[in-house]
């Protein structure tokens, strides 16, 4: 079996192929290290990475979004330990990405020994085998991968000057593929993901209604932005958010790909291809120019596991 795992700050995405065929999954990227007595009816799944127990992808009380800097930490093999218990066939090479700015050579060997040797376990004890092979691939490349197999292939793309756009949870990371190959030199990373735009909504509903709303309430933010309004103690609330979609948010995510595109320029390269994908893609109308990778919230996933079919 070959995993593709894409680890984001809001969501994780696992696309895998076993003995009947391919498969994806979506969870919240939330860890909870606080595990509450379980009461009839509860769900919840425990699992034991390292001897620490943890709960993954619920919203339980006590459970909160990995925050920037967790990869590497117990959260982060967490999060591995809990997919890879989804997947359920033998496991043969496991690819996850890395953001460009950690996208280095003994950063990712640490990591690869840390993933081969966690010890994962259930509830009742049973344990969990780990891949023995583990690769890492570029935040973005995923996205390009995704993007050669359904259809670039065929158009020649591979050898195309080609910026990828991924914007997720806290980031848009842009990448570049130039001659065949991933330029990590040129590679930078905006505070333009979904949460900034979530934040936008979040502001501009408070300063209407006087009504506190947490940071933490992505849900109503995203209810707002699709159909402008929610339902508040049994009243309705409206906003329009087109103004912030498109004048604030559109317009400073087409300012840093502008900004990209002179360093590109700068770098002896001319942009012939511009890739968008994951899932901050929804709130985008209208790039002229360039192209969205299908299913861009998996892609990056989908590219992973692409990329491990070809080592097999």
């Amino acid at each position: 079996m070959v995993i593709g795992l894409d680890i984001g700050y809001g969501y994780t995405k696992m696309a895998y192929l076993g003995t009947t065929g391919k498969h994806s999954l979506v969870i919240p990227s939330t860890v909870s290290r606080y595990i509450p007595e379980k009461s009839f009816g509860d769900l919840f799944e425990v699992i034991r990475v390292n001897g620490r127990p943890f709960i993954v992808g619920s919203d339980i009380a006590g459970s909160s979004r990995v925050g920037s800097n967790f990869v590497g930490t117990e959260e982060y093999f967490a999060i591995i330990g809990h997919c890879l218990l989804r997947a359920d066939a033998a496991k043969k090479i496991l690819v996850l990405g890395l953001p460009p700015q950690a996208y280095q050579k003994d950063r990712m060997q640490t990591l690869k020994d840390a993933i081969r040797g966690m010890d994962v376990c259930l509830e009742d004890g049973a344990r969990l085998y780990i891949p023995q092979r583990v690769e890492f691939v570029p935040q973005g490349a995923g996205i390009f991968m995704a993007h050669l197999r359904n259809n670039g292939a065929a158009q020649g793309d591979m050898g195309r000057t080609t910026i990828i756009v991924d914007i997720g949870y806290h980031t848009m990371d842009t990448v570049l593929f130039a001659e065949g190959r991933y330029r990590n030199d040129v590679s930078k990373s905006y505070p333009l993901g979904v949460k900034y735009l979530y934040d936008k909504v979040r502001d501009a509903y408070i300063r209407k209604y006087a009504s506190f709303l947490s940071h933490d309430v992505d849900k109503i933010a995203e209810t707002l932005l699709q159909n402008g309004c929610i339902m508040h103690f049994g009243e309705t609330h409206t906003l329009d958010t087109r103004a912030i979609l498109d004048d604030y948010y559109m317009g400073r995510v087409v300012n840093a790909i502008l900004d990209y595109n002179a360093s590109v320029k700068e770098s002896g390269f001319v942009v012939e291809n511009i890739i968008f994908g994951g899932g901050g893609v929804q709130y985008l109308k209208g790039m002229p120019g360039a192209h969205v990778v299908d299913e861009p919230q998996m892609a990056n996933a989908e590219g992973f596991m692409e990329y491990g079919i070809n080592l097999l």
